[in-house]
């Protein structure tokens, strides 16, 4: 049986990067797209609880090509996973993203954001990225083979749980990409700007519009580094956000902190 193979996004369903992905897959998997109806970069993992969603029914040559959600990216993951008929993909393929999500944009990314909600749902994902910010052309064609080479492989694995993968692409034509590489999570940060764009009599109003990308402690193996040097940089996260503690140290940091809950004193116990 052939695998089904969902497609979300954070750039909006006619968004090139989801177009090419999907054209790159769309013979050798069952896929369906749900994305948002519009742009939603920067989304993060924002919900549109409350308010309405509108969902348009997309065709294409003929078929169902998918939903687009006036929505955010882990609404149209939601909404693929709960509303269409107990719908459950194989796997989750999140972009391809205009610019990379490496470093601490990975926080804010909506396309990363795709790839958490269905690891939440406990479905395999992997969001992927090229790095073509600032670049008169982007070769999403190109970066949409990688993908396409690699979900095999993505698809037959075991899966971990509470893991997901960030796939960040070059922005070179597919022989001069440069080979994959398993990175760590890097740094860099976009410093923010923000400009004055206009004002009333009630408010002013500011757009941050920050745009210079900052490189910070690149270890070697980091994505940042990768991308930069022309690899693929394949990072695997995960969501659960505990830092692993000692048991033993657990317990004493408990016992400082039921201390000064009491009224104990601060030195009972080990402090940090």
């Amino acid at each position: 049986m052939t695998k089904r193979i969902l497609i979300t996004n954070d750039d909006g369903i006619d968004a090139p990067g989801l177009q090419a992905l999907h054209a790159a897959v769309k013979n050798e998997w069952d896929v369906l797209v749900v994305a948002p109806l519009s742009e939603r970069s920067g989304a993060g993992c924002s919900l549109s609880l409350s308010n309405e969603m509108k969902v348009v029914e997309r065709h294409s040559e003929g078929k169902l090509f998918g939903y687009a959600v006036d929505g955010t990216p882990a609404d149209c993951v939601k909404f693929a996973m709960t509303a269409l008929n107990k719908y459950s993909p194989d796997f989750v393929l999140s972009g391809i993203n205009c610019g990379m999500n490496a470093g601490n944009s990975v926080f804010y990314s909506g396309t990363v954001a795709g790839a958490i909600e269905a690891t939440l749902f406990g479905i395999p994902a992997m969001a992927c990225s090229l790095a073509c910010w600032h670049y008169p052309v982007a070769f999403y064609d190109d970066a949409a083979q990688v993908v396409a080479r690699l979900l095999p492989w993505l698809v037959a694995q075991e899966r971990q749980p509470r893991t997901l993968w960030n796939m960040n692409i070059p922005n070179r034509r597919f022989d001069e990409i440069g080979p994959i590489r398993m990175t760590t999570h890097g740094t860099s940060f976009f410093v923010d700007d923000f400009e004055l764009k206009r004002q009333d009599e009630e408010a002013r109003y500011y757009r941050n519009v920050g745009q210079r990308l900052v490189a910070c402690d690149q270890h070697p193996d980091s994505d940042d580094r990768s991308i930069q040097v022309g690899e693929v940089s394949l990072s695997l996260l995960k969501t659960n956000l505990t830092v692993s503690i000692p048991e033993t140290a657990a317990t004493n940091l408990e016992h400082t902190w039921n201390a000064l809950l009491r009224g104990g004193r601060k030195g009972d116990g080990v402090t940090t």
